[in-house]
């Protein structure tokens, strides 16, 4: 199965939330989407849902289009399930009778329910009313729920919120099985080093457009990553030419890519870095939650080393 996006724009009245975002997503993926509060995320969805008009642009599944016609939607809705929101939730119900209704709706197995209800670790409190749980109770209900329905496409918008270190880890782990049994699912998340456990790409969005994609099967690319300060960085600039694409993170991290450093180049670095006090180093790859400081970073310590070569990820 596929889930296709084309040239979708989407506007209120004259502004433009979105512009021109195009994607295709295969199934057995999981695909991260990033961007500040107000940036568009929620509107995706709703956009692809048919829950708000759109301006232009298609929504294809296995090539065929869903337009905005009754008939259409409603035979996307039963391919795509929707985290529901909490304030959604029936105070006077059970979780057990929430988790059975997903699965009546979107003809879930409801041989099922119980399965989930003990993968999610929910036996001591589900069939309790809704009126009695805790706001990570809740969260994980509405996880749940969409796990009932079985669709082959889920939308997760912000799973996460409200859940302890340890359920995080239990949704990781889930998430990561519902990608093997073949769905298409998209993670709306602010916990970025968590998306980089389970996604295999991460969508950014930015200037209303899906500014760049972050692949983790292209993680080929090793980075020196140095945590210091501005006055550091100028020593380094002033002793060792940094390759063009070094990025200096909005949080004093400093990103030196390797393949472009010969072996002599390195051995220098490291021997001024010697001159420096409290200078820390790691190696490797480059994570969500660091372009996410190079995309949207913090203005302080920040300067345009490595954001002139960026471009919007091509249609």
């Amino acid at each position: 199965m596929t889930l296709e996006v084309k040239n979708l724009t989407v506007a209120y009245g004259e502004r433009e939330v979105l512009t021109d975002i195009s994607f295709q997503i295969a199934n057995s993926q999981i695909i991260g989407l990033v961007a500040p509060n107000g940036t568009g995320k929620t509107t995706l969805f709703n956009a692809i849902m048919r829950f708000v008009p759109v301006k232009s642009g298609h929504i294809l599944v296995d090539d065929k289009e869903y337009t905005a016609k009754d008939k259409d939607v409603l035979k996307l809705h039963q391919l795509i399930t929707f985290f529901p929101d909490q304030a959604d939730l029936h105070e006077n119900f059970s979780g057990t009778e929430h988790i059975e209704m997903y699965a009546d709706m979107w003809a879930g197995k409801k041989d099922h329910v119980r399965d989930i209800i003990r993968r999610l670790e929910m036996d001591d409190y589900v069939d309790r009313k809704v009126s009695t749980y805790s706001l990570g109770m809740r969260q994980r209900l509405c996880f749940a729920m969409v796990i009932a329905s079985d669709t082959p496409i889920m939308f997760m918008d912000e799973v996460m919120n409200g859940l302890d270190p340890e359920n995080v880890s239990l949704v990781s782990d889930i998430l990561i099985e519902l990608r093997d049994e073949g769905k298409i699912i998209i993670v709306a998340s602010h916990l970025l080093d968590n998306l980089d456990e389970y996604a295999n790409k991460v969508f950014f969005l930015k200037d209303q457009q899906l500014h760049f994609v972050f692949d983790h099967s292209d993680e080929t690319i090793d980075y020196f990553k140095l945590l210091c300060t501005e006055e550091q960085v100028a020593y380094l600039e002033a002793h060792v030419t940094l390759p063009e694409d070094t990025i200096h993170l909005g949080n004093n991290v400093l990103c030196i890519p390797l393949q472009e450093l010969t072996e002599a180049e390195q051995l220098a670095i490291y021997k001024h870095l010697r001159h420096l006090k409290d200078v820390e180093i790691t190696v490797g790859p480059m994570g969500t939650s660091e372009y996410y400081s190079h995309l949207y970073g913090l203005k302080i310590h920040s300067f345009n080393r490595g954001h002139q070569h960026e471009k919007p990820v091509s249609k």
